[in-house]
């Protein structure tokens, strides 16, 4: 982080970090953020799905964006071979002290070469819309299924761009022992084409100063339906499933938000 604070006359010192450095510098602090997200429940449901689609008799497992390795951690005591890719190397950092077993990628979701080398990938919180524009997209998919081995399983959920319209701020407070840290993240869409913004705050405030954090990312707004079609086209076999990590549920047409499983065959 930047020494540089910004004073104002008897009050805590203002420091606007800026865009970008957000990943970075708030790497230590992302676990406690995503508290709440329930990253084994997440890897059982993965699990079963692959208990139930998968053909391709391994367990050589790949988390795209794999962030500070949650999945990798949780998705290895289930008897998973793990293998991360993120494109940042502070949370690739974070990944391999947390499971010092996997190996690990740092590269974009469209730039990994893998040829046949997964039974199980996944890609969980929404991760898939980082690809953007729609041909870096296409080609995290087309990359995704070639490193599947026939059989193998490719499982991520996703928002329909029409969902993302009615999508509300989440905020999440963090008390540390020297600071308060707010989290705002929210999505924002236009109701046409293909770019849906996310916008990333965070507001960390000790007894000496407070700092703000600011990123914005394009991410890929598409239907359900043009998704499903996508995939058909590359060659998967499309499932969708309801948003509900408990049970396998087909989904029902009506949700905005949904599981999907794309076998390669």
């Amino acid at each position: 982080m930047s020494d540089t604070v910004k004073h104002r006359a008897g009050h805590p010192g203002v420091e606007p970090v800026g865009r970008g450095a957000l990943y970075a510098d708030l790497a230590r602090y992302y676990d406690q953020f995503c508290a709440e997200v329930d990253y084994a429940g997440q890897c059982a449901f993965a699990a079963r799905v692959f208990d139930a689609f998968a053909s391709a008799g391994g367990r050589d497992y790949l988390d795209l964006a794999c962030g500070t390795g949650q999945h990798l951690q949780a998705m290895t005591r289930l008897g998973f071979t793990p293998v991360g890719l993120d494109n940042s190397p502070a949370m690739l950092a974070q990944a391999q002290r947390r499971c010092p077993e996997a190996r690990l990628m740092l590269c974009d979701l469209a730039g990994f070469e893998q040829e046949a080398g997964f039974d199980l990938i996944s890609c969980f919180l929404y991760s898939i819309h980082y690809s953007h524009p729609r041909q870096q997209f296409v080609e995290t998919l087309r990359r995704t299924w070639r490193a599947l081995k026939p059989g193998g399983v490719f499982v991520f959920n996703t928002v329909d761009a029409a969902g993302a319209r009615q999508q509300h701020d989440v905020v999440t407070h963090v008390q540390t022992t020297d600071a308060r840290l707010t989290f705002t993240s929210g999505w924002y869409y236009a109701g046409e084409g293909e770019d849906l913004d996310l916008h990333l705050s965070i507001r960390r405030t000790s007894a000496e100063r407070t700092q703000i954090w600011h990123d914005q990312h394009t991410m890929m707004a598409m239907t359900l339906a043009d998704l499903k079609q996508l995939l058909l086209s590359i060659g998967f076999e499309v499932t969708l499933l309801e948003h509900d990590y408990d049970r396998l549920v087909p989904w029902d047409g009506r949700s905005f938000n949904a599981i999907v499983v794309a076998s390669r065959v």
